[in-house]
């Protein structure tokens, strides 16, 4: 049996105007679902990690450093220095710093005037700090500015002054960084 073009015509008929309605409801609805579930993973996502800028403060000589912004808190530090001022490097934990002490007897044999000008001293630090509740990692060169004062039965001693942020990079080249701006700052002797 075969169909008739008037059944063939009542089988494709026109939508009802509530089934029109209905889809458009549907539709609406899943337009509704993404567009909220959208702003809900923009919300969720993590804001961009800020970099870390290392601020100082001279105390007797020595420089404790501080995030630059209140949110930061240093966790660990490792500071690099060019190899003729101090072979190894230093850790700290919680007490972020730079004492003179570490660096004296090296800039005094390395730098034996103060023909050096400006006098800077290239320092690699490498940093963990918790920002918002995640751990991050910054690696960075600065230059800590020092100066040589003479004391009276002890020679001179080195006072640091403050630091200024050259550029970040890497961890694992920083050790090479540093030689090659300490040797730009203080040729290699004959």
């Amino acid at each position: 049996m075969s169909e008739t073009p008037s059944q063939k015509r009542r089988r494709l008929r026109w939508l009802t105007l509530a089934e029109v309605i209905g889809i458009g409801g549907l539709a609406l609805a899943a337009a509704g679902y993404w567009d909220s579930h959208r702003e809900r993973a923009v919300a969720e996502a993590p804001a961009p990690a800020k970099p870390l800028l290392l601020a100082a403060t001279a105390t007797d000589g020595d420089l404790t450093l501080r995030p630059a912004r209140g949110e930061a808190t240093v966790q660990t530090q490792t500071l690099i220095f060019p190899a003729t001022i101090r072979a190894d490097s230093v850790e700290t934990t919680g007490n972020a710093r730079v004492e003179a002490a570490w660096v004296m007897e090296g800039l005094r044999k390395a730098v034996d005037d103060d023909t050096v000008k400006p006098p800077r001293l290239p320092v690699g630090i490498v940093t963990t700090f918790e920002d918002g509740g995640t751990v991050r990692s910054d690696a960075a060169i600065y230059d800590v500015g020092y100066a040589f004062r003479d004391r009276v039965l002890r020679g001179r001693a080195v006072e640091l002054e403050g630091i200024t942020l050259v550029r970040r990079m890497p961890a694992q080249g920083l050790k090479a960084a540093v030689e090659a701006r300490w040797a730009k700052v203080v040729p290699a002797k004959e």
